[in-house]
């Protein structure tokens, strides 16, 4: 979910519903669907009491579109429809007289819908929510908005600050229109004040990356599926004892968020004879074929989807992820579609899909679930049908499925050409370097040809897995910018939620990592059914989940520690293509699975700065990545200045006093870089600011404290004509603090042969 206006504060709702109405007018034809909405709700309040009651008009009302025309709305309703005792119900509700009190309405919305439903439960199997909302929606217009999915609505109302535990599901339709009145919206008709919480839900709320399994449709109130391409999407579903009822079972217990290890325990208390190594696999398909779970580090949260499907029970809200995620899915319901098939036939024609399915299992695995969700039934002659469910699933379908191309393998003696066609594959994915420079923008803090090394350094066409590049240097010099840069560049068509950061991870590499566990984890050693998790095993989990994207890890720092110890597992699996051994326990403990194959689409880039503090690199190292030197740093070049909030003449004083020290520090590589140059700058920008400083007071003070401390050595003649001229510069400019500072370390350097700030 990408909010990119804060929907909270009643000037950001303003500013986000005039430009959603402007929007969704422009690309959705708005004003066509709020005059249809108009005839409509204007048809249902002239209808007198026979012409309400009659059957055409009772179809009519549990069967238009025109309000919302989200969701499956499958049901047969013709029982109710075809109830006198029900159209009597509504009539009697759409001539009584609201309360005047807010609070008293909302309680009298919720009672008209619980009584409504009771009645329509009678003569259904199931509930048919979106057909209530849009019955009530089309009595009362003023109350309800045209967002008839309520996980959507809650999307909406969350993003707006609203509370969403409410006593019942219609209050939030009335919350949402009170917040637009807070924030004075301006509507020009009460059918544009119900359509603006769609608008505002698909331009601002709902998913916007590739992932997103819904984008606007060609009707303004629907949203259409987004489906990924076969080759990047799930392989196959697992099989689970209970089908649907079990998932739900499952998810109730990380409604309000839960631990790792609770919910694997729970999932032992649904299924008591499922196998300890299984627990994590169930898991794993809830997050990953389901999408109704969310994994942070070692906590559970459902899903939007997942919060949907554990309220309803319906295998509907989820029909979005299955039919645009999963493999197969919506090949076989679409070749049903056309015409029934026997089993067999089915099975083929899914082995067709996926050339890797060479036995009946997956195939049946998948056919089972589509008969488990009652989308498909098999009749006595042992030919699949699809139910009137499984036609309503497959009319979303508006894209031809599509099938994994058979792969060739190449024989041992042409393995160098193998390669070349493995790496080929990810590559061919891969935005253009262009495309990737032209991310970061125009004010680069570095040399834009190191974009150029970067990328064709990681990726090797003659090495499938050896995506590591080690990028070294001077600190500040912008090295973490532009791995950063980069990691979010090849995922720049992807936007993934704040916080989310699916593409890439950072970790911090700390002093004292002496073996692989504060990478990868390891087993609790008291409790050997428990796996310790850490934040790169998840995103290694991710980046072979998902082969055909790139996943890119930042080690900061990497050499804090020695990383031939901690990067030895990773380091050993890039080069030979071994297995990455996890433990020795088994398949499983709890989900981790004891060997994983190292990841070819995984990404290494680590950040070196070489000092006292830190380790070498060894060849070890060095044989398997690209080094990437930052040394070179051009003062004038520096972003910040055209922002600064400076006088002309203290700018000049600042770039001139800095620009000068970094020739003779560069010579001795004691020079600084863009942090340091923007710590003296707003260091400047501060004292001027606060009245107590000159601009020469204030740069001489923080050239004290950003450029100096770096000073130290051995007596050198390079490192004596360095000194020489920064003196020479300070006194020049009048820096005298500074100045006396490196007479000082001249001395020191003269006398005891040494010099460095910390005495």
């Amino acid at each position: 979910m990408v909010v990119t206006i804060d929907l909270k504060s009643n000037t950001g709702l303003a500013d986000a519903c005039h430009a959603a109405l402007e929007q969704h007018r422009k690309w959705h034809h708005l004003d066509g669907w709020i005059s249809r909405l108009s005839t409509w709700l204007a048809r249902v309040e002239a209808a007198d009491h026979d012409t309400f009651v009659s059957a055409a008009f009772q179809r009519e009302l549990w069967e238009e579109r025109t309000i919302a025309a989200t969701g499956q709305g499958h049901i047969d309703v013709s029982a109710v429809i075809a109830s006198n005792a029900i159209a009597e119900m509504l009539w009697d509700l759409k001539q009584a007289e609201l309360p005047a009190s807010e609070d008293e309405r909302i309680a009298w919305f919720g009672a008209a819908w619980e009584r409504l439903d009771d009645s329509v439960l009678a003569l259904v199997p199931k509930r048919p929510r979106l057909k209530m909302y849009r019955v009530f929606a089309s009595l009362w217009p003023a109350h309800f908005t045209t967002v008839a999915h309520y996980q959507k609505l809650r999307a909406l109302g969350k993003a707006m600050g609203l509370s969403t535990g409410l006593d019942h599901r219609t209050e939030l339709h009335q919350r949402v229109l009170q917040r637009f009145d807070e924030a004075g919206v301006a509507t020009t008709s009460r059918e544009e004040r119900m359509t603006l919480a769609w608008a505002l839900f698909v331009h601002f709320v709902q998913e916007k990356s590739d992932a997103a399994t819904e984008v606007p449709g060609e009707s303004p109130s629907e949203l259409k599926l987004n489906p990924l391409p076969a080759e990047r999407r799930r392989r196959g579903m697992l099989a689970i004892n209970g089908s649907v009822p079990s998932v739900v079972a499952m998810l109730a217990f990380a409604k309000d968020g839960c631990k790792r290890a609770d919910f694997l325990e729970h999932i032992r208390s649904v299924n008591p004879k499922l196998a300890t190594n299984s627990l994590g696999t169930n898991l794993n398909a809830l997050i990953a074929e389901w999408g109704a779970l969310r994994s942070t580090g070692d906590d559970l949260y459902l899903t939007p989807r997942g919060e949907a499907l554990l309220e309803s029970g319906e295998a509907e809200d989820v029909s979005d992820w299955l039919l645009t995620q999963i493999l197969g899915f919506d090949n076989l319901l679409h070749a049903l579609d056309q015409a029934p098939l026997p089993q067999k036939q089915a099975i083929s024609r899914l082995q067709r899909v996926n050339p890797g399915w060479t036995s009946n299992f997956a195939p049946t695995v998948l056919i089972n679930w589509i008969k488990g969700m009652e989308l498909a039934e098999l009749d006595a002659a042992k030919v699949l049908h699809l139910t009137p469910r499984g036609r309503e699933w497959a009319s979303r379908i508006h894209w031809k499925p599509g099938e994994l191309p058979a792969r060739v393998k190449e024989a041992a003696d042409t393995a160098s050409t193998s390669v070349v066609t493995e790496v080929d594959d990810l590559w061919s994915q891969l935005p253009s370097v262009q495309a990737i420079k032209a991310s970061f923008g125009k004010d680069l803090a570095f040399d834009p040809s190191l974009i150029t090394q970067l990328h064709t350094g990681v990726w090797n066409r003659r090495h499938p897995r050896r995506h590591f590049a080690v990028l070294t240097g001077l600190s500040g010099a912008g090295k973490t910018l532009l791995a950063m840069g980069y990691a979010k560049a090849l995922w720049a068509h992807a936007d993934e939620e704040p916080g989310d950061q699916k593409g890439w991870h950072v970790v911090a590499v700390q002093p004292g990592w002496h073996d692989p566990s504060s990478l990868l984890g390891y087993v609790n050693p008291i409790d050997t059914d428990v796996y310790m998790r850490t934040g790169f095993l998840e995103f290694l989990l991710r980046a072979s989940a998902d082969p055909d994207r790139p996943y890119v890890v930042l080690l900061d720092e990497m050499n804090l520690s020695h990383p031939e110890q901690y990067l030895a597992p990773l380091l050993s699996a890039m080069e030979t293509g071994d297995d990455i051994e996890l433990h020795a326990l088994g398949d499983e403990v709890g989900d981790v699975p004891g060997r994983l194959p190292y990841p070819a689409n995984l990404v290494i880039i680590g950040t070196v700065n070489m000092d006292e503090t830190t380790h070498g690199l060894s060849d070890k190292v060095l044989d398997r990545s690209t080094v990437i030197e930052f040394w070179d740093i051009q003062v004038e070049q520096y972003p910040g200045w055209t922002t600064t909030t400076l006088a002309p003449d203290d700018l000049t004083l600042v770039k001139t006093v800095l620009a000068e020290l970094m020739a003779p520090l560069r010579a001795v590589r004691l020079h600084f870089g863009w942090r340091t140059i923007g710590d003296v700058l707003g260091y400047v920008e501060a004292g001027v600011d606060g009245g107590e400083l000159t601009a020469r007071q204030a740069l001489d003070l923080s050239v004290y404290a950003k450029v100096l401390p770096k000073l130290r050595g051995e007596d050198t003649r390079r490192l004596r004509e360095a000194f020489a001229a920064v003196s020479t510069v300070l006194a020049a400019h009048q820096l005298d603090t500074s100045a006396t500072k490196v007479k000082e370390l001249t001395v020191d350097l003269h006398e005891q042969g040494s010099a460095r700030f910390w005495r």
